[in-house]
């Protein structure tokens, strides 16, 4: 179990024991969806096997339909509204009723989705996610596709509200002796990287199209002035260069990362509490899957 980053729990058995009150709470949840969320392996298999059937339902065919759709219904729309026809309404007609499919292909792409996110593991499991964060419980992630979140912050599916039931601190704790991998030097660069690259592209480009613009209205205007603005093509190139520098000390750290994760994977199965991951380890995560 956990030999490879994919099975990277949100929460592992160890962990959901650890605290009595939480562990009658899943015991519960368990009973009233018909799953046993003790059993990392099954667990770590069911969520992988969940988010294989909503990555298929989000790349399938009815996606690609509604896709060519769009695009040959607004090509000919512009078209038909472009040719200044007799009757508009006549020449609309058609291509809004390509749109109307294309619509109705991703209203049924976003059902599909809906529904599988509604399984009756799924349900429990983000009962118990929601009782582990109300507990104090170490929840190394909540995964995106499992509260439907996309690219806002907008989830379809989020976790439910849950109140940890009143009272002083849990008894009778158990322990571990399980403690997760320090994080390496390389790993925290690693983070710090990935938070602040990314932009490098889009300003090189701005900048050498504004100095090309610049130097174009200095021969067009006959003003030397403007050939300062060759600064911005020069100042352009250096930021590429530096993306591209940034970027591939980002690939070579990138394979530390990924070796802490598994460490983590491994710790985690071996019943240590592995604590949030960061937002690029969390990314990371992401394109591993």
């Amino acid at each position: 179990m956990n030999e490879t980053t994919g099975a990277l729990l949100p929460i592992g058995a160890h962990s959901l024991s650890a605290d009595p009150r939480l562990a009658t709470a899943v015991r519960d949840f368990g009973r009233t969806y018909g799953y046993d969320y003790f059993d990392d392996e099954t667990v770590g298999r069911t969520l992988a096997e969940h988010e294989s059937a909503l990555r298929r339902v989000a790349r399938g065919w009815l996606v690609w339909v509604g896709s060519l759709a769009t695009a040959v219904g607004i090509v000919w729309l512009v078209w038909a509204a472009s040719g200044k026809p007799e009757s508009m309404v006549v020449a609309v007609a058609p291509p809004s009723a390509v749109l109307v499919l294309a619509l109705a292909a991703f209203v049924q792409v976003n059902l599909q989705g809906r529904r599988k996110l509604r399984h009756p593991f799924l349900e429990g499991y983000r009962h118990v996610l929601a009782a582990a964060l109300a507990h104090g419980a170490p929840v190394t992630y909540v995964p995106a596709w499992l509260t439907g979140r996309g690219g806002g912050a907008l989830e379809v599916a989020p976790l439910p509200s849950y109140s940890a039931p009143a009272g002083g601190p849990a008894t009778g704790v158990r322990g571990t002796s399980v403690a997760p991998p320090p994080k390496p030097a390389e790993v925290e660069e690693y983070e710090r990287i990935a938070e602040h690259g990314g932009w490098h592209d889009e300003a090189g480009w701005i900048l050498v199209v504004a100095g090309a613009v610049g130097v174009g209205y200095a021969v067009v205007k006959d003003l030397p002035a403007a050939y300062a603005s060759v600064l911005l093509i020069a100042l352009g190139i250096w930021t590429w260069i530096a993306g591209h520098r940034l970027g591939r000390r980002q690939r070579e750290l990138s394979g530390d990362a990924l070796r802490y994760l598994d460490e983590l994977t491994r710790s985690q199965a071996a019943g240590a509490a592995v604590h949030e991951l960061s937002p690029p380890l969390r990314k990371l995560l992401d394109t591993r899957l």
